[in-house]
């Protein structure tokens, strides 16, 4: 299995939906994690695309309003950028001088 120690920007709606998803899965008995959480979400959501009928016209709708949400995808871009600043700092931290040359 993939493990990708990578930061992912997550709007907050979206965690939102997680956690109660989250919820409803440990209510239901089963042993999930944020992650297997949010693994499962998105495979339910290739394969609810892939029937022959695909996705429903208002679910198409709401992705595309979405991903022509220029200030949210902005404000999701800036996260993942500065986190990837932030590691690039923790790391020139802690390598010692003259390491890099």
């Amino acid at each position: 299995m993939a493990v990708i120690k990578k930061t992912v920007a997550i709007h907050p709606m979206v965690d939102s939906l997680i956690r109660k998803t989250w919820a409803a899965l440990i209510e239901k008995g089963y042993n999930a994690t944020y992650s297997a959480t949010v693994n499962f979400m998105i495979l339910t959501a290739m394969f609810e695309a892939k029937k022959p009928e695909g996705l429903s016209d208002e679910t198409m709708r709401l992705l595309v309003s979405f991903l022509t949400d220029a200030s949210t995808i902005d404000e999701l871009n800036l996260e993942d950028n500065l986190t990837a600043i932030r590691e690039t700092i923790r790391k020139l931290k802690r390598e010692p001088e003259g390491a890099s040359e």
